[in-house]
């Protein structure tokens, strides 16, 4: 019996800092939504990453919030 693995490319995942950017807030914070597992990632060779739906969601939750505020 085969079995299946999802298949993750590079392009599908962003660094801590660079989804900070993409989304609008301090990398720091991110960190802290991993450690509460708020948010989905991979550790690979000490560096953090994460899927880039995850940035895409956080970065439309974010642009909602704003507009709600206005």
């Amino acid at each position: 019996m085969a079995t299946q693995r999802a298949s993750i490319e590079s392009n599908d995942m962003v660094t801590v800092p660079r989804a900070a950017r993409i989304i609008g807030v301090h990398f720091t914070t991110l960190y802290r939504w991993i450690g509460a597992g708020t948010i989905l990632s991979w550790k690979l060779g000490g560096i953090v990453f994460i899927p880039r739906s995850e940035v895409e969601r956080l970065r439309k939750e974010s642009e909602d919030k704003e507009e709600e505020a206005a």
